[in-house]
């Protein structure tokens, strides 16, 4: 939930409180009339136009403002859980059923990642920054699947909530390398250690999702 955002509970609670003082004057005031005989039509005529020329203008616009605070709250929950459904077909593979990423998915095996740790396990450095190229691609692909937007993968995983993601640093580490081979090409220097901690990071965020 995000904390600037204004909780109108006591607005809400102050005013129907204020209704139910309102209403207990106007009982008290007319008891005290009839005591004194004072309850006269033009009495409450009086008390009538005051009501609606300086009270009824103030409820209606308390009113108006409550409204529009409730219409907010109502498109700002619905927009929220409609994330929350996202991430959870994601999380049961149900987003992601139409896309390429679980295109060969079953249960037990994704053939695509499969391909990934074939690659980093070549003695080839070339066929190590290819496996995670594709791994990087993967993460995009379930990111998109998961309702995340943004012209790249930083952008999306600027928009994670860390309470959503249990592996975001790992997601965001793995991404960083992926960073470096893209830039850098064949200049970028790994081994065959390097290889298999950022695989393993990869690997952790698509397991925390059922992804693999």
């Amino acid at each position: 939930m995000d904390k600037d955002k204004k909780d109108y509970t006591p607005d809400i609670i102050f005013l129907l409180a204020g209704l139910f003082l309102l209403s207990i004057i106007l009982v008290r005031l007319q008891e005290y009339l009839d005591y004194w005989g004072l309850n006269t039509l033009d009495t409450w005529e009086a008390l009538k136009q005051f009501f609606l020329l300086h009270v009824w203008p103030l409820v209606k616009i308390a009113a108006v403002i409550l409204s529009a605070g409730a219409i907010i709250g109502s498109i700002d929950a619905l927009r929220k859980l409609r994330k929350i459904n996202a991430a959870d077909k994601a999380l049961y593979g149900l987003a992601a059923a139409h896309i390429s990423l679980t295109e060969n998915y079953n249960p037990e095996k994704n053939e695509r990642w499969e391909h990934v740790k074939t690659l980093s396990n070549s003695k080839n450095p070339s066929d190590w920054r290819l496996a995670i190229l594709e791994a990087d691609v993967m993460l995009e692909e379930f990111l998109q699947a998961s309702g995340y937007h943004g012209e790249s993968v930083g952008e999306m995983l600027k928009s994670v909530e860390k309470s959503d993601f249990l592996t975001l640093e790992d997601a965001w580490e793995a991404h960083k390398v992926r960073n470096r081979i893209a830039h850098d090409g064949s200049s970028y220097l790994m081994n065959e250690r390097e290889v298999k901690r950022v695989i393993s990071l990869f690997e952790n965020v698509f397991k925390e999702f059922k992804v693999i």
